[in-house]
């Protein structure tokens, strides 16, 4: 023990104790040790701590002072450092999330409540916006982000790989029919963004130009919640990701056309970014239902 709070601590043992050698034998050290360490001690704080005397020891003015003070500032130190270690073992205080805004009131929203009652003691700020945040600059613990990442210094945990299905409302293949390959849409109301964004080329498969399809109709949105609605509408077909539509897939508001085509991957991924860091238990609480809900999409 070198430190000014540990001889302190030794100090105040050989107060407890009466002696340097009694002291010693409570730390499994040396009486020589503990003298040395008080000598050290009286020779930083310049002042005698005891009286010192063959038979015992005895404090001095400055060493009354000294041990009254010590205690409260050891029991400080001692209760800040529960304080702290409490919190690793039962999270507390602010965790804030950024997501994109579709996907946060589809996927974040909904693990609000379960996260705050796994945490009682964590309070949760959830920014939805899509725009690419800053962790670090914007003090962010965790920022949801779909699509390719650039490089940057943020710790990087991967949620999904992003896949694309084709749908449509019952009641619009009841009116229009059911497409039975991807080349029929070209015969059908295909919903997309407008046309500088590309959504209007829907590909198929994975092996590039040659499975991609010009489609169209008579309504586009720059916004998925409104094509999605629209679709919902039975207003026509759309082409959107997995993690988009499937609620109302799983509620028969949409069917999947083409089943016999698997979900096509669109080489990117859903990723939860960190500040660098030691992952802390808040954070790794909302990663881990992230996950979990994210997993139960593709079942």
């Amino acid at each position: 023990m070198t430190g000014f709070a540990d001889r302190l601590d030794i100090f105040l043992k050989v107060v407890a104790a009466g002696s340097f050698s009694a002291a010693g034998r409570e730390l499994g050290m040396q009486a020589s040790s503990i003298s040395r360490q008080v000598d050290l001690l009286e020779s930083e704080l310049g002042v005698e701590l005891f009286y010192r005397s063959t038979r015992r020891l005895a404090l001095t003015s400055a060493g009354e002072t000294l041990c009254h003070r010590a205690r409260q500032a050891l029991g400080q130190l001692e209760e800040t450092r529960s304080v702290v270690a409490a919190m690793a073992s039962e999270p507390q205080g602010w965790l804030t999330i950024s997501a994109p805004v579709c996907f946060g009131r589809r996927h974040v929203v909904p693990l609000v409540p379960i996260y705050l009652e796994r945490f009682p003691k964590v309070h949760l700020e959830l920014s939805l916006e899509d725009r690419a945040v800053n962790p670090i600059g914007e003090s962010i613990d965790l920022a949801v982000r779909i699509g390719k990442l650039q490089d940057s210094a943020l710790l990087v945990t991967k949620l999904a790989a992003t896949e694309s299905v084709v749908c449509a409302a019952p009641s619009y293949l009841q009116r229009h029919g059911v497409p039975a390959v991807p080349a029929d849409l070209v015969h059908h109301a295909c919903l997309t963004t407008p046309k500088p964004m590309k959504a209007g080329m829907w590909q198929f498969g994975e092996t590039g130009s040659e499975d991609r399809l010009e489609v169209s109709g008579r309504f586009v949105c720059a916004d998925m919640d409104g094509l999605l609605a629209s679709a919902i509408a039975g207003l026509g077909i759309i082409h959107l990701q997995t993690w988009l539509v499937a609620e109302p897939l799983r509620h028969g508001r949409l069917v999947r056309l083409f089943p016999a085509l698997p979900p096509r991957p669109d080489g990117s991924c859903i990723h939860a970014l960190r500040p660098p860091g030691a992952l802390t238990t808040k954070v790794k609480g909302m990663i881990d239902l992230l996950k979990a809900r994210m997993a139960a999409l593709s079942e």
